[in-house]
């Protein structure tokens, strides 16, 4: 479906430079209670060439009303035009457009702008979480400030990402091991192919981030850190730890200068009191190619900076107490929807094996417990883990979290 403010642009071309804001929605997205649905589609886009200078996403009912985090919450969403290479990865799609909890929304400063044409096809991959026990529909509402009728600078989108090109789920471990104030950092670096400005930009993370920190590892400089901001409701039952509700972005004319070859280097910074499972690192930045020469100096910024603070002690419950009888088993299978055995008991040194089969794809996911770990979503194979620190590992799938919880005694 595409609102009536966009019919304007069915014309081929129009005489003068104009601004429209374009909405789209998606069809109906069912979530199963207490459910995780995530899944690639084919997304409507401008039908007229010019410019994408703006941009968000957001989760509505059937009349339009934007849902909360206590009903369809939008975990994640990525936009990307197809049969386009991606700047970091190559392949046939480019990642132009992402929002997490944070929602943080595109914003390029005042003459810059992502080009598209009428004939450009775009998809998207969503996932979103039903916190209610009855199956619900979503709609994923997006819309578009659209300049057509003026040439503006062109941006290229660059996707860095710490577990960047490794498929659909990127995700690391925190073991959350560490003494108090302690921090863990996952990092990567990516060679600029060409020079430029970086004009826009912004971070995503998950619960525990610290800070997404922007270095040039050529130059020795830190042009950026996007901060967290958290607070905010928290619905019931939880079904993953909570993220941040803001991530710091910065806009700029000016732009940080980047010259070829340069090592720009992504570190993401969590907290390593406690453990954090299948966390994230992900920074957007829009690259305005020019001649930049050697170490230029950044200039000033206009940041949206929210209320940054550092992660807040959080200890995440499982959505549901596991049930059945305390196994010593070694092994357990993982089914459609169930842990063979929910309640495991063993002896320290031990190395646990999950048996994957099924029709479908789950997953291990430590959400407490003295050593945070995870598995890949799969629906075969085996996954193993070697229990040497003693106490109690909450665990259930990160993508069926109200179904399938396990918990394992370590003594």
């Amino acid at each position: 479906m595409i609102a009536v403010a966009a019919t304007a642009l069915a014309a081929p071309a129009l005489a003068h430079a104009e601004q429209r804001t374009l909405t789209f929605t998606t069809p109906a997205i069912s979530v199963a209670g207490y459910g995780v649905a995530q899944q690639p589609m084919f997304a409507e886009s401008p039908s007229v060439d010019g410019y994408v200078v703006g941009m968000e996403a957001e989760v509505v009912d059937a009349a339009g009303r934007v849902q909360g985090r206590d009903k369809v919450m939008l975990h994640h969403i990525v936009f990307a035009k197809l049969g386009v290479p991606d700047y970091t990865c190559g392949g046939f799609t480019e990642r132009f457009f992402a929002e997490g909890e944070e929602r943080l929304a595109m914003s390029l400063p005042r003459g810059y702008g992502y080009a598209n044409k009428a004939t450009d096809r775009w998809g998207l991959l969503y996932m979103l979480m039903n916190h209610k026990p009855q199956t619900l529909k979503g709609f994923i509402r997006y819309t578009v400030r659209y300049v057509t009728g003026e040439a503006l600078t062109p941006v290229k989108p660059i996707w860095l990402d710490v577990r960047n090109c490794t498929g659909p789920d990127p995700v690391f471990d925190v073991p959350g091991d560490g003494k108090r104030f302690s921090t863990f950092t996952k990092t990567t670096e990516f060679t600029m192919p060409e020079s430029g400005r970086l004009v826009s930009g912004g971070g995503h993370l998950h619960g525990g981030g610290v800070r997404l920190e922007l270095r040039n590892a050529t130059c020795g400089t830190v042009p950026f850190e996007s901060r967290p901001t958290w607070g905010g409701p928290k619905p019931k039952p939880l079904l993953h730890e909570p993220g941040p509700t803001k991530m710091s972005a910065f806009r700029s004319t000016e732009g940080i200068p980047v010259a070829r070859g340069q090592k720009l280097r992504l570190a993401a910074v969590y907290d390593n009191q406690a453990p954090h499972t299948r966390a994230m690192g992900i920074m957007l930045l829009f690259l305005a190619p020019g001649a930049i020469e050697g170490c230029g100096a950044t200039p000033s910024l206009e940041i949206d900076l929210g209320k940054p603070s550092m992660p807040p002690p959080f200890s995440m419950p499982l959505p549901r107490a596991p049930n059945g009888p305390v196994s010593t088993a070694k092994s357990t299978f993982v089914g459609d929807f169930r842990y063979g055995a929910e309640r495991v008991s063993l002896r320290s040194g031990t190395t646990f094996t999950w048996r994957f089969m099924g029709q479908f794809q789950h997953d291990v996911t430590v959400v407490g417990g003295p050593v945070g770990f995870s598995a890949p979503w799969t629906k075969t194979g085996v996954f193993k883990h070697r229990f040497t620190k003693v106490g109690t590992y909450r665990l259930f799938c990160s993508l069926h979290p109200a179904q399938m919880v396990q918990q394992i005694t370590v003594r």
